[in-house]
């Protein structure tokens, strides 16, 4: 499925990070490998730009990616969830982690993460 959002930046060249994003901000970012496909979702808590990067060398061949920040942490972490739901990244193997110290639950229905 084709990424096709409201209130995100990008699409910017996999380059281009220091031109776009800040660091030390709390956010979701989605990795593409050229066709607009969501081929990977990640977060930060802390510092997207840092954990953009790591992101970045895991995986192989992306060309290009788009962000958002977010306002909080509660925020990314649902944030993610969406995009992992909606899309299912084929490059994340693992459903979204809930923040150290948290007992939050995704609020997507029927997910395995989301019960009680």
């Amino acid at each position: 499925m084709r990424f096709q959002e409201r209130g995100w930046q990008g699409r910017f060249p996999i380059e281009e990070v220091y031109e776009h994003i800040e660091g030390e901000k709390i956010g979701v970012y989605i990795l593409t490998k050229g066709q607009n496909i969501v081929n990977y979702v990640g977060r930060s808590d802390t510092d997207i730009r840092d954990r953009f990067h790591k992101s970045r060398y895991e995986g192989e061949d992306y060309g290009y990616y788009w962000f958002k920040y977010t306002t909080s942490v509660r925020n990314a972490f649902l944030l993610e969830c969406k995009i992992y739901h909606k899309y299912q990244p084929s490059d994340n193997t693992n459903h979204p982690q809930v923040p150290n110290g948290t007992y939050w639950r995704c609020p997507q229905k029927d997910c395995e993460w989301g019960k009680f």
